[in-house]
């Protein structure tokens, strides 16, 4: 790849200069940089990638509209085990909403070679994730992040202290606690009593089945316990950072024309992005 595309693609992505700013620069047209900006693009994409170790996967979605259909963008990044920094791989880009089968297309996307190197999937808890997990043979660690938000939003906190409310209250310390004890026994028999209280009802079905999914896939949010020597990260923050990332860079380029414009713009900024640090899970030894 030429030197001069680089430095093109570098000015829009790195330094945040828009097309119309470099236009201007060097005394050329809007539509002769752009075109200049599409090819260093496409060039872009044949470079190839680096391998990477025996890795954690990370992975999160990002929503789009394009012409009243909705589009998502399947982020993934490689965490090499014993490293402080994931990669990125390419992003897919696919029509429709996010799904167990749309994950599986974007996926298959991977490589055999660095499919293989994969031993564990982190992700957020859509239909059909440990099920993905099982097919590849990978670990499976839900983000503790999405589950916590998802709690807080419907404690309650703007209604008077009913029975409702303080039941829900002590259900969300519960599964906190779960979610952070090292002692097995312990977490097992506030399980146990979360599914009594889910049962009986936590005072509204959406917080109910909030906590009853937690229940089912409980050992899933513990798996960074169970391989410390994998230290797997409990949140997707990583590959949720570069879903903040894509909207500003769709925000600076005063939106996407298409998908296929927006495939082309996001493929090459996300492959072209430094590594992004990633912190393990910590262990709590209380």
């Amino acid at each position: 790849m030429r030197r001069h595309d680089q430095r093109l693609l570098a000015r829009v992505f790195e330094k945040r200069r828009s097309l119309t700013e470099i236009a201007a620069e060097q005394r050329l047209t809007r539509q002769a940089i752009s075109y200049r900006f599409r090819c260093a693009l496409k060039k872009q994409l044949l470079v190839s990638e680096q391998e990477a170790d025996h890795a954690i996967l990370l992975i999160d979605g990002v929503w789009f509209r394009f012409k009243r259909r909705p589009w998502v963008l399947y982020l993934m990044a490689l965490w090499p085990v014993n490293a402080d920094k994931a990669r990125f791989l390419t992003p897919v880009l696919l029509r429709g909403s996010e799904s167990k089968t749309s994950w599986q297309r974007a996926l298959a996307t991977i490589p055999d070679a660095r499919r293989d190197q994969v031993l564990a999937l982190v992700c957020d808890n859509f239909v059909g994730s440990r099920q993905i997990a099982q097919e590849n043979n990978w670990i499976h660690q839900l983000c503790h992040f999405h589950l916590i938000a998802q709690l807080r939003r419907r404690l309650g906190y703007n209604v008077a202290k009913t029975p409702a409310r303080l039941l829900r209250q002590s259900a969300y310390r519960m599964v906190r606690r779960v979610l952070d004890t090292p002692d097995d026994a312990e977490a097992g028999e506030l399980v146990a009593t979360l599914r009594t209280m889910a049962r009986e009802g936590l005072g509204g079905r959406r917080y109910t089945n909030i906590v009853r999914s937690f229940l089912r896939h409980f050992e899933s949010y513990r798996a960074y316990y169970r391989h410390p020597a994998l230290r797997l990260p409990k949140t997707t923050g990583t590959a949720e950072s570069m879903g903040r990332i894509v909207r500003d860079l769709e925000r600076r380029a005063r939106g996407f024309s298409s998908a296929r414009a927006a495939e082309l713009w996001l493929t090459n900024y996300v492959t072209r992005r430094p590594e992004v640090t990633c912190l393990p899970g910590k262990l709590s030894t209380n």
